[in-house]
Order: structure tokens, then sequence, then C-alpha cells
């Protein structure tokens, strides 16, 4: 773990929010895995040049490209410490793919599963070791797609389509993105993966050249980002994935690549709507499921979709608990359980008798009203063949103001088992 790196570096906020006050229920040998998880450091976003090679090898891909709400990956591989090669391990919502990424790592077979085809994409890239013949190669292409699209900049070429609101950007970084963006299209025609790992490359660039203040903020914010600049960022962020990849991945790993499923928890994964994965298939669930009201992940990436040709409307009619959800409390718990009792009916059929599931959610502000974010899931849990046997919680900070003060919102860790 990451103790030893110096305690006064700013902390990144999706991988690391600070918890204290430790309370725990259950099984005693279970709550201390919980706390433990709960507890590990955070991550530094900025590390002393002398360890920077143990970060990047002990964190490698999770370091590329930013998505709000991470969860920390070092809490994850504390919950896959037990597991074996070739066991199975599953992850509902699979974001930006913390859980897919500690699998793999650790030889397990991993399946994803999310409503957001950028969501697997990037879960694609990062939990499949790019092979060692390609890494030259896509540093060739990165340097190629640089200079002839900062050959564009210099003599000012109209860009050959139009894609995101030029509104959202500087005007001249729009023009410059629509050249790169371009100058990668081509590459997907003559070589797809080396194009699929730069379209994600570019995505990772596309909120910091825009005027969205952040993924998670849609307030403007001016920039001052200089003519070639957002051209020499795809190089340089190319060069880091291969260097990250380089630091992670042992060559002797011979790992499996993930399963990915594009579609809505709730029902994907049900045989009705013709999943194929066996009932009892599954040693372990790990994943963190949307907190009710606190984030908005269609917002979060409209800049990306445009650019990387994704309709949003499928994520927007099914992303569950968004922010954006503008209905009555009373109406929005009543969803959000039903929501909840149906993915989680899912893992009861996939999970194996006595097999685990680990839940991370925060406690969530809505109308000004905290809401207790394990509660539905352990009501769920009621109706089905889950248990929870096990429970730990840590204070974190609230991520929304309030008029008046609430009380500490809490962040928690749940472990279920399924029983007969």
């Amino acid at each position: 773990m990451l103790t030893h790196l110096d305690p006064s570096a700013k902390l990144r906020r999706s991988l690391s929010l600070p918890g204290h006050n430790l309370r725990t229920f259950g099984a005693s040998e279970l709550t201390k895995v919980l706390g433990e998880a709960l507890l590990i450091p955070g991550v530094p976003e900025r590390v002393p040049a002398v360890d920077r090679p143990l970060f990047e090898a002990t964190l490698g891909p999770h370091l590329f490209h930013s998505y709000a709400g991470r969860t920390h990956p070092l809490l994850v591989r504390h919950l896959c410490r037990d597991l074996t090669d070739g066991q199975a391990l599953l992850d509902p919502f699979v974001g930006s793919g913390t859980v897919l990424v500690e699998g793999v790592r650790k030889g397990l077979q991993t399946i994803g599963c999310d409503v957001s085809p950028l969501s697997l994409r990037l879960s694609r890239l990062k939990a499949t070791p790019l092979p060692k013949s390609m890494q030259q190669p896509l540093l060739e292409r990165a340097a190629q797609v640089c200079e002839a699209s900062l050959a564009r900049v210099k003599k000012r070429l109209s860009p050959p389509r139009n894609y995101d609101d030029p509104r959202s950007y500087p005007p001249h970084v729009y023009l410059e993105l629509c050249g790169l963006r371009a100058e990668i299209a081509r590459v997907c025609e003559q070589d797809a993966p080396l194009g699929e790992v730069l379209l994600l490359v570019f995505s990772a660039l596309v909120v910091k050249a825009s005027n969205q203040r952040s993924e998670s903020s849609t307030a403007s914010v001016e920039r001052h980002i200089g003519k070639g600049m957002v051209s020499r960022w795809l190089q340089n962020k190319t060069e880091e994935l291969v260097r990250l990849e380089r630091a992670f991945w042992s060559a002797e790993q011979k790992p499996i690549p993930p399963k990915l499923i594009l579609g809505d928890a709730r029902t994907v994964l049900h045989p009705s709507a013709g999943c194929k994965l066996a009932t009892g298939s599954v040693d372990r669930v790990i994943t963190s499921p949307p907190y009710l009201g606190t984030y908005d992940y269609l917002n979060h990436h409209l800049r990306r979709y445009a650019w990387l040709g994704i309709d949003p409307s499928p994520i927007e009619r099914d992303e569950m608990a968004a922010r954006r959800h503008r209905l009555p409390l009373g109406k929005r718990r009543q969803i959000h359980e039903a929501d909840t009792w149906n993915w989680l009916s899912a893992m009861e059929r996939l999970l194996k008798v006595g097999g685990q599931c680990y839940i991370l959610v925060g406690d969530s502000v809505v109308e000004e009203t905290l809401l207790d974010g394990a509660a539905p899931i352990e009501r769920a849990a009621e109706s089905t063949k889950l248990e929870v046997v096990a429970s730990a919680s840590v204070e974190r900070p609230h991520v929304v103001r309030t008029v008046e003060p609430l009380p500490p919102r809490r962040e928690h860790l749940l472990c279920l088992v399924r029983r007969q």
C-alpha cells in the first residue's frame, strides 16, 4: 500500500475521500476486512519523483482517464485477496473498470455490466493489458497524429466535420479538436485497435479542453489553452498510458479478458432478458451502485459522447438514481428501493451458494434530507437469499452543500452472503 507517500499531498477526490469514525457490525473476521478496506490511505494527486515508479507500478491503468466517483483500487484489491485463479468476479455497475482491472490482475474471470458504452470501452482498455507488440506502434501513431494535427493548426485548415457544440470550447481549441479527431479517424480506418486506444486517450482530454469546469460540474470556466497544446496533450497522454501499462502488468501474467455486457443491471442480468450467465456461476460480486441523487453520469460525459459517437438516449433513459431526476422525494425513494431489489435479485441468481457480495455505497442528500445509503440494500436483501452478515462505515465529507447543517455523511461497505 502507498502508506509512505507524502501525507501533505493534495488528495484526488474520486479516489480518496478521507474517512474516520469507523463503525462495524456483524461477523468479526469480516468486519475487520471491511474496516481495513474503508480506511485504506488516500491516493495522492502529486507524488515525489522518487516514489513515482512505485506509485505507477501499484496503480497502473487506474491512473488513466478521470471518472468521478471511482472506487479506490486498493479497496477492491483488499476485497479480492482470498480469491484464486479462475474464480468469477462480477461488477454490475462497472464504471471505469476498477473492479475488472483488479480481477484481471488477480487472474480471475471478470464480468462487467453497465448502461454506458463509454464505461465498457474504457473498462476493456484498462483491464486488457496492451500487448508489447502494440505499444511501440501506438506511440508512433500518436506522434504521427500529433504532427498532422499541428500541421492543420499551422495552416488554419477548416475541420472536415463538426462533433460537439462549438460553444463548449474556446474557438481555436474546438477547431484543433475537430482536426485531431479527424486524424484519429484515419487511424481507426487503417488499424482499428490502435484507433480505439487513441479515441479513449482523446476522451481523457475532452473535458480538460472544454469550458466545463469538471466532469461533476457543468459550471463554465475560462480556459487559457495555446494553439497546438491539445495535440501535444494527446501524444503525452499516450506515452503516459504505455508507461503505466509497462509498470503495472507482469510479463508472466496470462490474463483472462473481461466479459462485458452492455445494459441495465436491473434487467439485462436476468434470464428473461437473454442473459447467458449461468445461475450460481459467480464466486464474488464487488460493486458500488449509484448513490441516490448524488451523481449524474449522463452530464458528466456528454462532451465525450459527442466526440466518440455514443448515443446518450439509452443512458438518459436507464441511468439509475441520477441527480437530474426531478421527482418528489417520496417517489424517488420508492423507485430507488425497487431498482435496488431488481439488481440485487440478479446477484442472488448469479452468486454461488456461499458466495459473497460486497457493496460500497454512500449516504445521499436529496431535498436537504440525509438518506442512509445502506438501508435500501438491507431492506431489499430481506426478500432474497442474500444475507447481510457484516458491514462497516466511516464518515465522509458531504459532496453537496445544504442551507442547514446535516448530520455526518457516511460511506458503507456491506458483505452479503448467498444462502441456500
